[in-house]
């Protein structure tokens, strides 16, 4: 039995046949960004959850749990507050600087992550210098609120961050100074040579900073820096600068000279926007 020729399909045929793969390929792309953002949207809102239902338990008032926390992660620091934002949150320490910027406090992987003292540092803010990592999203969510420091009326309604430690004391960080810095700045001092080299480092940040303070810093001071990714979009890092000083308003200082300069690598990581980093 002949088989029939088959009909040789006409221009406009073929033509269609391609754009109907286009628009095949075109919608399974839009399916997939919004199955993208949906996912990266899951992660996040889990990640609010969670770090709000922690604050509800372990940090009611102006006390913290921190034999609750250990439980849950031994590697806590402190927790910081700053009132009326969502920054109220847990702060840990370990060996490198890219574990927690993709898991929660409880290790298990998030978008999130946590907010954690640089490797280099001691970790009980003893240094000269302390420095935190931690994400900023624009909707508010972890450090979101920090990058409103570069206007200077939020200065003036929140000039300090409560610093609870698992001491059992309560500390105050007045904040100094707020600024952009190139996001390939390759280190930050966490100690100093002389008291000279601190109170230039000091001014160095005072000179770049979106609004002046009155918070006087002397060479016998300690300093804690946030150093939070933009949530713009923005290339660069946002640097919130601190005086650590008892509630009190007594400083927390030491007139001793700390050894020889050391620097610590902000992690590259950080130098992307949180909405990169994987979630879950």
């Amino acid at each position: 039995m002949k088989r029939k020729k088959r009909r040789a399909r006409t221009k406009a045929e073929i033509i269609t046949a391609v754009l109907y793969g286009i628009f095949g390929l075109l919608v399974a792309g839009v399916l997939y960004g919004a199955g993208r953002g949906a996912y990266a949207l899951m992660g996040e809102t889990v990640g609010n959850h969670y770090y709000a239902t922690l604050a509800e338990k372990a940090a009611p008032s102006d006390t913290v749990d921190f034999a609750q926390l250990a439980k849950i992660n031994p590697e806590v620091r402190g927790w910081v507050r700053l009132s009326d934002t969502a920054v109220n949150l847990p702060i840990v320490k370990t060996t490198d600087n890219s574990y927690y910027l993709d898991h929660r406090f409880d290790e298990v992987k998030n978008k999130l992550g946590t907010p954690f003292i640089d490797a280099g540092n001691v970790g009980d803010f003893s240094d000269r210098h302390t420095i935190i990592y931690g994400h900023a999203l624009s909707s508010g969510s972890m450090f979101g609120s920090l990058w409103e420091y570069e206007n200077p009326n939020y200065f003036m309604r929140h000039p300090e961050i409560q610093l609870f430690l698992p001491d059992g004391t309560q500390k105050t960080l007045s904040i100094f100074a707020c600024s952009r810095v190139d996001g390939t700045r390759g280190a930050m001092p966490i100690s100093f040579s002389t008291e000279q080299d601190f109170l230039s480092f000091i001014e160095e940040l005072r000179a770049v900073s979106a609004f002046t303070s009155n918070v006087k810093v002397t060479s016998s001071d300690r300093i804690v820096t946030f150093c939070v990714v933009l949530p713009d979009g923005g290339e660069g890092r946002l640097l919130l600068s601190c005086k650590l000083t008892e509630s009190s308003g007594v400083t927390i200082g030491d007139t001793a000279v700390q050894p020889p300069a050391q620097t610590t690598q902000a992690p590259p990581e950080a130098t992307q926007s949180p909405e990169e980093t994987p979630q879950g």
